[in-house]
């Protein structure tokens, strides 16, 4: 009986494993979890990378026209400031000899030679020769206190924080100060002497030119004068 029992086990099943139902834990019959995970996750990062070149797509593309507009409307704004900005250095380079002569009884003589010196040197630009001038022009003006004295406090303020800058900085901001405090200080100072001109009682802009010059040469002989004798 128990012979009999030892050939039947031995027939069955190629693998020896007896026969019956496999046993639950047989790794050989389970589905491979590996491999779907592995394809799942290939599937994620193709839709996730499909989905960040859409969105890509929709900012440079799919924009509503409001933001179309402004966008569009900036870029115009930018090309106008930019050509106003070359085509009024271009204006001031080639105007500064009549400049020159129009103002020169209101101008401290050093003004002049900025403008001789700027003739000598190479520019990249008509617009880096325009804001070299107009930052020499704002601190050679300003440098004479009687028109130091023109400025309101503000005006002191932004004329201060802009000596403070750099070569680079002065002229990256030449425009900027030569517009909004040279300019209006040049326009008051205009305005004194015509009226200081009446008061006197002088007819003719050439008596009125006359005598500020005489004045403003003074002034400025003193100020130099007083430089090289503290040196």
């Amino acid at each position: 009986m128990l012979r009999r029992f030892h050939v039947l086990m031995d027939k069955v099943g190629d693998d020896g494993a007896g026969g019956g139902p496999p046993p639950a834990d047989d790794k050989s019959k389970a589905p491979d979890l590996s491999k779907d995970f592995e394809a799942l996750k290939t599937q994620n990062a193709a839709l996730l990378a499909r989905l960040e070149k859409l969105e890509g797509k929709k900012s440079d593309d799919d924009d509503d026209l409001l933001s179309k507009a402004r966008k569009s409307s900036k870029e115009d704004d930018k090309k106008t400031s930019d050509i106003k900005a070359l085509e009024s250095s271009i204006k001031f380079n080639l105007g500064s000899d009549e400049w020159l002569k129009t103002n020169s009884t209101l101008l401290p003589k050093g003004i002049e030679a900025i403008f001789k010196e700027s003739n000598k040197e190479k520019f990249d630009s008509e617009m880096e020769k325009a804001s070299a001038i107009k930052a020499g022009i704002v601190q050679e003006f300003f440098s004479i206190q009687a028109n130091l004295d023109l400025l309101t406090p503000g005006l002191k303020n932004q004329l201060e924080d802009y000596l403070k800058l750099t070569k680079t900085g002065k002229q990256e901001k030449a425009q900027q100060i030569y517009e909004s405090v040279f300019e209006p200080a040049f326009e008051l100072l205009k305005r004194v002497k015509k009226t200081e001109a009446l008061q006197k009682g002088f007819s003719t802009p050439t008596e009125i030119e006359d005598s500020y010059k005489k004045r403003l040469m003074q002034g400025s002989k003193k100020h130099y004068l007083g430089e090289k004798e503290n040196a």
